[in-house]
């Protein structure tokens, strides 16, 4: 008798996609316990670890939906520590926030007539070149009082536009407070103030995608599991190692943030 030759199975087209989707369910999941880490480590970088790692893998405006919700959530946990609540250097924090209050006003009012793809790429260069110039003796500069006044108004004019309003009040504060606990807890604390706004923004005046509130309630778990590792690691770094790892991510970040922009 002769064989009859063997045919080749065709792949199911439905274990194929399941498939896909499984793996970017992963990616999105890990890519929230990555930024939830970070944000417990340093104090700030959740929303640009995630759109790093996602690069336009999810809606944008679901991401940065999902981003303000768990980076407020971050600082909610982070707030409920007395610890931290008593490390927060309140004069600072204060002069951060009313400037910072300012600028959203002013960057609310003047975001239909910027162009925010140019101005985020000019802002990138400045955090990247402000975070070199840091390293050495200009970390003095950085200091200065009338930074966090400075650092705060153009972190909230930028916030509608870029979304980018933690780095520029992270380099004063890695420059003008010594102790590790007193910088992350004053910039949790900050974080807390304009992510609380973006947070009521963008649920009330932005229609948001489809599956946004869906997929806000898988990601919590990962957000907060990445939190609290953060947290773990960030109790094993020196002040002088936190100091340069903040450095090393405001390099890293925005450099990376910079070219994405333009590729």
């Amino acid at each position: 008798k002769r064989l009859k030759p063997r045919t080749k199975k065709k792949p199911d087209p439905g274990l194929h996609l399941i498939c896909i989707v499984m793996a970017d369910a992963v990616v999105i999941l890990l890519s929230f316990l990555v930024a939830g880490w970070v944000q417990g480590m340093l104090g700030f970088g959740f929303a640009v670890t995630s759109t790093l790692m996602l690069l336009g893998g999810m809606n944008f405006t679901t991401l940065v939906f999902l981003n303000l919700c768990m980076s407020f959530l971050c600082c909610v946990l982070a707030m409920l520590s007395a610890g931290n609540l008593r490390s927060i250097h309140k004069p600072i924090l204060l002069r951060i926030v009313i400037s910072a209050l300012v600028g959203l006003v002013i960057g609310s009012a003047v975001i239909k007539y910027v162009d925010s793809v140019f101005l985020k790429q000019v802002t990138l260069v400045v955090i990247l070149v402000a975070s070199l110039l840091s390293l050495g003796k200009c970390r003095r500069f950085f200091a200065q009082k009338d930074l966090s006044i400075a650092g705060g108004f153009l972190s909230g004019i930028l916030t509608p536009s870029t979304g980018i309003n933690g780095p520029l009040v992270m380099l004063h504060l890695n420059a003008a407070l010594k102790e590790k606990r007193r910088i992350r807890s004053t910039m949790l604390s900050y974080l807390l103030v304009i992510m609380a706004f973006g947070v009521l923004s963008m649920t009330f005046q932005v229609g948001l995608p489809r599956g946004s509130w869906g997929m806000l309630a898988k990601i919590v778990l990962p957000s907060v599991a990445g939190y609290a590792l953060g947290v773990l690691t960030f109790r094993q770094l020196s002040d002088s190692r936190y100091n340069r790892l903040v450095t090393f991510f405001l390099i890293s970040s925005s450099l990376l943030s910079l070219i994405y922009l333009i590729l």
